[in-house]
């Protein structure tokens, strides 16, 4: 599939601001499920941007912005073909969780085996996901159980929550955004050693029909590791096994590490924010 997509972040301000500095992830990744044919950002008020990789492989853009202003305008456009992850009639089950030691010592799966700044890794989050995950023994079909346990029981509701909402909070109201459902499948996949990451990007909705929760958005949702296959996707704001109408922007151990945007500036915090995302098909 070749996807083109715009991202816009504005921001108006009540009065002029200055040292406006910048972290963008908004470039997507390439790697063997999509490649990215093209990709640029530019802000408005014009500024030079540099860029460099972090520690998790994210393209990250920055900038400082040091005269006066009373507008900031972010954006991205990007064309990206997408392929066939997994054989969604072949899921990937065989991996049993008495295996998964196998794989707790391998660098790219330490990190997201911790407690980082939005998911805790504690026996009350641990006895919810046991409960969850019940007889099952095998690593995929307890994380298809987790997304779906939060896909049933959690509740939809934009505006519920903040960027800085903690997986904790999460859990125990069972409600919020996309951003809030993947904090909360990574805690539990954590608490029972399922290596899991947060996945920063875009849906798009091939059906047009306007039953994905997060499509024509930011959206996020979660990888687990399994031996042999490597990162899987799962959306629990879906219930979906990720396929190629993803496009992956970031990867991170949650929220903290792949935010789209990340700044910061001095002058009246007052400021209207409006964020403009289209994924089209091509």
């Amino acid at each position: 599939m070749r996807l083109k997509i715009y991202h816009q972040t504005k921001y108006q301000y009540a009065n002029s601001v200055k040292l406006n500095e910048n972290e963008l992830r908004l470039t997507p990744k390439s790697n063997r499920h999509q490649y990215v044919e093209s990709s640029f950002v530019y802000t408005y008020p014009a500024i030079q941007i540099k860029h460099y990789d972090d520690l998790n492989f994210n393209r990250v853009h920055r900038f400082s912005i040091t005269q006066p202003h009373q507008e900031l305008s972010i954006e991205s456009r990007s064309i990206v073909q997408t392929h066939q992850r997994i054989n969604c009639q072949q899921l990937p089950y065989g991996f049993k969780h008495d295996e998964l030691k196998s794989v707790w010592g391998l660098e790219e799966t330490h990190s997201y085996l911790q407690t980082s700044t939005f998911v805790d890794v504690n026996p009350d989050i641990w006895k919810e996901a046991i409960q969850i995950k019940d007889q099952s023994d095998d690593v995929f079909q307890t994380a298809y159980a987790i997304m779906e346990f939060i896909y049933e029981n959690y509740t939809y509701t934009s505006g519920s929550t903040t960027v800085s909402t903690h997986a904790n909070e999460i859990i125990q109201k069972r409600e919020g955004v996309c951003q809030d459902f993947t904090h909360a499948m990574v805690a539990f996949c954590r608490s029972i050693k399922i290596p899991a990451r947060y996945v920063s990007g875009y849906l798009y909705d091939s059906l047009r029909d306007n039953t994905l929760r997060g499509a024509q958005a930011s959206h996020a949702w979660v990888e687990i590791y399994l031996a042999d296959i490597g990162w899987v996707g799962l959306d629990p704001t879906n219930r979906k096994v990720v396929d190629e109408t993803y496009v992956v922007l970031a990867v991170g151990r949650d929220y903290y590490d792949v935010a789209p945007v990340f700044g910061s500036y001095f002058g009246d915090p007052s400021c209207l924010l409006n964020i403009n995302v289209r994924v089209e098909a091509i």
